[in-house]
Parts: structure tokens; sequence; C-alpha cells
């Protein structure tokens, strides 16, 4: 019996295939996507992301590599855990402070964000804390089939303003873009807090949506916001130490070969460290380029900086309340057990002082060699 032209057509393509297998290589390379809202420019890319990726890179000989997506294209911060759940993308930024629904023992450590006095001993801390010492943070992501890899912090939040406010009495009623507690502490200073998205804070004081915003002395550059502020009152008022730095889609990081886990595992302590001295050298280096265009930094009165001292002194409890108002059991034993952690970090970081290289190996021994993901 004659075969059909269909059968022949299925034989071709099924020979044509099975060649193919034949001399294809063993593993093909691996392309993964990393989903941030912060801009392209980014300290965060440059100096920690993009170094990372490419020492995986070169590790796995080419076989697992990276491309950054960033200026909120594969969506915006309130949407990064689904995003990443949903594939979309394989990796990514999350900011917990904007996804407390879907991560709420996760987040419930950014209501402290108001308290942290060195960003470095504040960022290890939240690293061993989410990967090692709250097992119902790990699994919360695990029933969202997320992984979270590494924390940072930025350096230290200034009140930047683009109307020459530089007295608490000049902030009264005025605009301040803030978010999270940092807009509660705005308000205590009798501000009015505005909400908007890190990326958009450069449009927002140049058109006038906010006189003033909360923001971390490295986005004068990295959002060029010496280009619209005026004044720096030198206040620092925290730091934003639970900031998911690489969050990765379970599966996906399942499906890995082992020499690509290993890769990834081996260079984490790396890019936490890379991420962190360079927001601090960054955050130098912005304030002396903004200074040279005129920005005038001027010294806190002493009314901001007694309300400051006053709003700290209930954030561990209103962290504790807060948190077992949303249903979280255990919340004062987790609250205690971070602030142990602090501890434990601020004499590691008064021993490692500005070496990062000792720095990174005590976060490899005290915390991504003893994870598992």
């Amino acid at each position: 019996m004659a075969k059909s032209p269909l059968l022949a057509v299925g034989a071709a393509v099924g020979f044509a295939a099975a060649a193919l297998a034949h001399t294809a290589p063993a593993a093909a390379d691996t392309n993964l996507t990393y989903g941030s809202t912060l801009p392209a420019p980014h300290v965060v890319h440059e100096k920690g992301l993009a170094p990372f990726f490419e020492r995986i890179e070169q590790q796995t000989n080419g076989a697992l590599s990276w491309e950054i997506l960033p200026g909120g294209a594969m969506g915006g911060v309130k949407e990064a855990v689904q995003t990443i759940e949903d594939g979309v993308v394989d990796s990514g930024l999350v900011l917990d402070i904007y996804t407390r629904q879907e991560v709420p023992i996760t987040s419930m450590f950014a209501d402290m964000i108001a308290i942290p006095d060195d960003f470095l001993v504040y960022a290890a801390a939240a690293n061993e804390m989410q990967l090692l010492d709250c097992q119902a943070c790990i699994d919360e992501r695990t029933d969202r089939d997320l992984i979270a890899m590494a924390y940072y912090a930025p350096d230290p939040y200034l009140l930047m303003c683009s109307d020459g406010s530089r007295t608490y009495a000049d902030l009264q009623n005025k605009k301040t873009r803030a978010s999270g507690r940092m807009g509660v502490l705005i308000d205590s200073f009798g501000a009015t807090t505005v909400t908007i998205p890190s990326s958009e804070v450069y449009e927002s004081l140049q058109r006038g949506q906010a006189a003033c915003s909360v923001a971390s002395s490295a986005w004068l550059d990295s959002y060029g916001l010496s280009d619209v502020v005026t004044t720096v009152i030198d206040l620092p008022m925290g730091s934003y130490f639970n900031a998911g730095l690489l969050y990765m889609n379970k599966s996906v990081y399942d499906d890995l070969t082992e020499d690509e886990q290993t890769a990834i595992r081996d260079n984490l302590a790396g890019l936490v460290a890379d991420t962190l001295f360079a927001y601090r050298a960054e955050g130098q280096s912005a304030v002396d380029a903004a200074k040279a265009k005129g920005v005038e930094f001027v010294e806190p009165d002493s009314e901001m900086v007694e309300a400051l001292v006053e709003f700290r002194k209930g954030e561990l409890q209103n962290t504790i309340e807060t948190a077992e108002k949303a249903g979280i059991e255990g919340a004062q034993e987790r609250v205690d057990a971070f602030m142990s952690l602090v501890e434990k970090w601020r004499q590691i970081v008064a021993e490692t002082g500005d070496d990062k290289q000792a720095f990174t190996e005590a976060l490899n021994r005290e915390i991504f060699s003893k994870a598992t993901f």
C-alpha cells in the first residue's frame, strides 16, 4: 500500500527530529530573565546584579545567563510577586513593602524601616532571618512557588526637597513622597504623605506632585534627583533593609542543573556585599556631585531630631502589634530573634569594617553556606 502524503511528511519530520536529537548537545544553554522596577542605570543593576550574573555565566561556561528587564517593563512594584510566581519573569526584585498581602510574614519586618542605624548590619541580619531563621517566611514563599535568595538595603534615607524646605516648620502640610512606615514618620513631622513609586519620584518632584521625598543619597544620581532637588535635610531616617534583591520562581530553579544551582549559591554572598558596598560608595559620590551642582545639605533643626527619636521609641512594638492584627502568630518571637541577629551582625561588621572581602566571607560563613533552596 502506498504511503499517504501526510504519513510521508510525518516520517520525514520524525527522521529530522531524531537526527537533530542525535547531534544536539546534551544540555541547551539556559537564558533567564530578571524583572526590576529600578531604572536601567541603577547601582543595584550595574554594581550588584550585572557582576553577579556575569560570574555565574563564567562559572557555568556560558550554560546559564540572565537578562535584566528594568524600569518596570514586566510589571510594577505591586505585581512583582505575581509576575515571578506566574513565570512572566524567571526572577526579579521584590520590594515587599508593596506586597504585604502576598507574603505577610516575610514583609512584617518592613515595618521596622525607620530604626536602622547601620544599613550593612541590618541587611546582613535580614538575610540571615529570611533565609535561615524564619521558617514561616520560607514556607509562605514556597507556597507561592517562590524562593528568596538575597536581600539588600540602600544607604540611609534622607529628606530631599525641590522647594528649599529645610526645617521642621517648613514641612508642615507639605506634600512629601514616602511609603510604609516612612510615610507614617513623615506624617508625624506634620507633612502630608503622598504614595508614589520610586520609579516616578523624579517626575513627582519636577511636576510639583510632591515638594519633598524620602530617598537614599544614591538616588541623587541613580534617579537623577540632583537635577530637581534644591535642599537635602541631612538626617538619616532609616533604611529599607528587607528589600528582596533576588527572588526566583522555584520551579525554574528546581529545573536547573546541579552545577547551575551551585553557581548561583556560590555567588550570593558576593551579590549582597557588592550591592551594599556599591550603594555606600555611590551614595557618597552622589552627595559630592549634588553639592557641586549647588544642592544644599542642611543640618536638621532640634524639633526634627526630637521628633525622629520619639517616633523610633515605639517602632518595635508597632511592628509586633501590626503583625498580630493581621493574624500573624509569633510576631514577638520573630522581632526578638531579628534584633538578636542585629546585635550579632553589629559585632561582625565592627570586625570586618570597610573590608568588603571579609564581609563577604562572613556572609557566606554565617548565612549562604547554610541556606537551602
